[in-house]
Formats: structure tokens, C-alpha cells, sequence
């Protein structure tokens, strides 16, 4: 796996540290965030390759920031790739997620394998 720049967006600590320390020891640069508006700003200041974006989190919600980087004309969202993670597995929810310009989704709790092969598929895409 290339190095990657990867923000994770997640507000449950373990998860985070979890996910951050496994993607670091893979040699990639990561950043974390903890609420939606510094993730969204960290997305913008950062321009990752790839964020790992919960659904629910304080401030904004990952559908609210997916829904403002849309909305926002000097922002293209194309750009970056977008893995969901939720406790959320509603269809309705994941079907909103892929709408909003997700590239996967993974619901909690995880496999760290199966996370790491989700997420490695989006980056290759």
C-alpha cells in the first residue's frame, strides 16, 4: 500500500486510536479529528486522499459535511475519497452516504482486516 494522506473523523476515541495507529504503522500520514466542523475544516486545510468520516459526530454530522463540501463551488469533491463508518446500517442511511459521494461504507463494529481491505479498495479506485 502507497503512502496516503488519510484524515479520520471519528469522535469515539478508541475507534480513532485504533484506526490512526494501524494506518500510521502502514505508512501513511494521518490526521484525526474529533467533530465535524474541524473535520471539515481539517478536510479543506489537509486535502487528504482519502477520509474515514463517522456519521454521527458533535458539531456536524458526516451527511452535513459531505452535504457542505457539495455545496461548496471551490471545492471539488471529486477529489478526495470519502469511506463511511457507522453504527448506522439502515439502508436509508447507507444509501444516503453513496449519494452524498461516499466510496464505502462500513458499519460498526469491525474487523480491522476488513476495514484496511475496504479501505484499501477505495484508495485504489
Amino acid at each position: 500500500m502507497a503512502q496516503s494522506k488519510i484524515l479520520v473523523i471519528e469522535d469515539e476515541e478508541m475507534t480513532a486510536r485504533l484506526i490512526t495507529y494501524r494506518l500510521k504503522s502502514l505508512g501513511h500520514e494521518v490526521r484525526h479529528e474529533k467533530d465535524g466542523v474541524k473535520g471539515l475544516n481539517s478536510i479543506k486545510e489537509f486535502k487528504p486522499d482519502l477520509v474515514v468520516l463517522d456519521i454521527m459526530l458533535p458539531g456536524l454530522s458526516g451527511f452535513e459535511i459531505l452535504q457542505k463540501l457539495q455545496d461548496d463551488e471551490d471545492f471539488d469533491l471529486d477529489s478526495i475519497k470519502v469511506l463511511m463508518l457507522s453504527s448506522k446500517k439502515r439502508s436509508e442511511d447507507v444509501s444516503r452516504g453513496f449519494n452524498l459521494g461516499a466510496m464505502e461504507y462500513v458499519p460498526k463494529p469491525f474487523k480491522m482486516d476488513e476495514f484496511l481491505l475496504r479501505l484499501n479498495r477505495v484508495l485504489n479506485q
